[in-house]
């Protein structure tokens, strides 16, 4: 078998050298494959993003779109192209000025050309879509670089709609908190000048009986009125008025209400008061409905220049709303035939300072605080008008099965001659003279005292005669609150009744308020010594 060996031999040397390359290349190939294993995976990888990215830019209510150089789409996304399809079904590959528009583009193009420069830019603007109507938008520009040149564009546009409307409320809060704020603040200086001013139009008016004065000192106190409501009005938009809630028959309300409406519209406007039979019962804030009555008369009034006819009724309606449950409502109507609003002005007529009048003339505030007293009533307030044929408002407010107390009428007369010793202690000289000539004038004998320390040495000295203490709330040295604990423990049963020009639970919140009855600057006459005379029968 010498061949075979021969053979074998030469085999053997011929294939070493040739396995040697098959390893060699089969490890190269083995290299190979395991780049290309990476690579499909980093293929995969990227397809998975791209399908990730996709999706974003499908899914998401943004509109997003890319353009060329020569302002030729490129790509949309799905809420993009729904936006322009009712003109540009096949959007890829037409113009912005063809899609946009000319006048538009010419708009727009600026930014543009900022874009290719190599700058990204955003700005605010606005479209009126057919079936959304105007919203406010975000316009972003982005560049796409190829190197060092820009090729493309892609463009964002976020609908900011909402944003706005969220950014505009909270600016309307914290304008209306400044304003309560500032309200809080010039109240209590500005309402002691209005019960000064109230207090002598009252001495007037029982000094003058029926004398020409006597009138006078009539519409001085209407209009000190009207002033307090200025600034209840103010307080109680800002949530910082205190309600009193007790049983009131609207009936009687809107009746008793005629003669002050009558004084305050024009005598070219005819006013009609209907209220139904019999009682008509809510619990309610009297003075804060007579603000929403007195209100809208005044815009009633506004709304006919040349005269015409005001009505206020009153009945009951069945309400079926989503603001309030349904059911059976007490109801208040006040209707004009004046000029009428237009569309636009009906949206924003209960926003907070908006106005159709001219400056000087209108804070607009007074159907946003009316709104907001019948909000805070658990009731409802609608308008319908209709331009150039009037303006009806109407008010509905939860019924009661209560009656109306029996004090406020025994209240509303001529204040009765009383007797017994007052400590009346109050730092403002002309509400504390005004007070004491008023009280003295009614049979009371008055102790006076400019703050707190005073009032404590002259109950010390006179404990066996004082028989209630008048207070205010503000003042230097020692507040309201603190002279009543101390003197509390001089007289444990002593009535305090305090007065303020700052409502009660923002006393309350401050911590100057509590442990007597409590009246509210201006402080009516008939009101102060009503009290007295409670304070001192219980």
């Amino acid at each position: 078998m010498p061949g075979s060996d021969q053979q074998g031999m030469e085999y053997g040397m011929f294939t070493h050298p040739v396995q040697g390359e098959q390893r060699s290349l089969y490890q190269e190939l083995v290299q190979v494959n395991r780049k290309l294993e990476l690579k499909v995976q980093e293929l995969n990888h990227a397809q998975q993003r791209l399908m990730e990215y996709r999706k974003v830019f499908e899914c998401t209510g943004d509109l997003i779109y890319v353009f060329d150089r020569d302002y030729r789409y490129l790509m949309a996304n799905e809420a993009y192209r729904e936006c322009r399809k009712s003109r540009f079904p096949d959007l890829i590959g037409r113009t912005l000025p063809e899609v946009i528009g000319a006048d538009t583009f010419a708009r727009v193009k600026p930014q543009l050309d900022l874009c290719f420069a190599g700058n990204e830019l955003s700005y605010e603007d606005s479209h009126h879509y057919v079936d959304k109507g105007k919203r406010d938008l975000l316009v972003t520009f982005s560049p796409v670089f190829e190197g060092a040149r820009v090729e493309r564009v892609a463009c964002l546009i976020k609908d900011v709609s909402e944003r706005k409307l969220l950014e505009e409320q909270l600016r309307q809060s914290q304008k209306m908190e400044a304003i309560g704020t500032l309200a809080g603040g010039i109240a209590h200086d500005f309402n002691n000048i209005l019960t000064v001013i109230a207090g002598y139009a009252s001495l007037i008016q029982i000094n003058g009986e029926e004398s020409e004065a006597a009138a006078m000192a009539v519409e001085i106190l209407f209009s000190v009125e009207r002033a307090a409501e200025m600034t209840r009005s103010l307080l109680a938009f800002s949530r910082k008025q205190e309600v009193h809630l007790e049983a009131v028959d609207l009936n009687l309300l809107v009746a008793e209400l005629h003669k002050s409406l009558a004084r305050l519209i024009s005598e070219e406007v005819e006013l009609v008061v209907r209220v139904s039979g019999g009682e008509l019962c809510c619990v309610a804030d009297r003075g804060q409905l007579e603000q929403v009555l007195i209100n809208l008369a005044v815009n009633a009034r506004d709304a006919m220049p040349g005269g015409g006819t005001l009505e206020i009724s009153t009945g009951t309606a069945e309400l079926a709303d989503e603001d309030i449950p349904p059911g059976r409502y007490a109801l208040i109507t006040v209707s004009d035939n004046g000029t009428g609003m237009e569309k636009e002005v009906q949206e924003r007529i209960f926003e907070p300072f908006f106005t159709t009048k001219e400056v000087g003339k209108g804070t607009g505030l007074g159907l946003s605080s009316s709104y907001g007293i019948i909000k805070k009533h658990n009731g409802a307030i609608r308008m319908h008008s209709e331009l150039g044929s009037g303006t009806s408002f109407r008010i509905y407010l939860p019924l009661s099965g209560g009656r109306p107390s029996a004090e406020r009428a025994e209240s509303e007369g001529r204040p009765g001659a009383g007797s017994g010793t007052v400590l009346l202690v109050e730092d403002e000289d002309t509400v504390r003279d005004m007070t004491r000539l008023l009280l003295e004038r009614h049979g009371y004998s008055v102790l006076t005292a400019r703050n707190g320390h005073e009032a404590l040495e002259l109950y010390r000295h006179n404990q066996g005669r004082v028989q209630v203490m008048l207070s205010d709330v503000i003042m230097p040295r020692m507040n309201g609150r603190e002279l009543c604990e101390q003197l509390r423990q001089l007289a444990p049963g002593l009535p305090v009744i305090f007065m303020s020009g700052y409502p009660a639970d923002v006393m309350s919140e401050k911590g100057l308020y509590g442990g007597g009855a409590y009246l509210q600057k201006p402080v009516k006459p008939e009101e102060l010594l009503g009290a007295l005379r409670c304070a001192l029968s219980a």
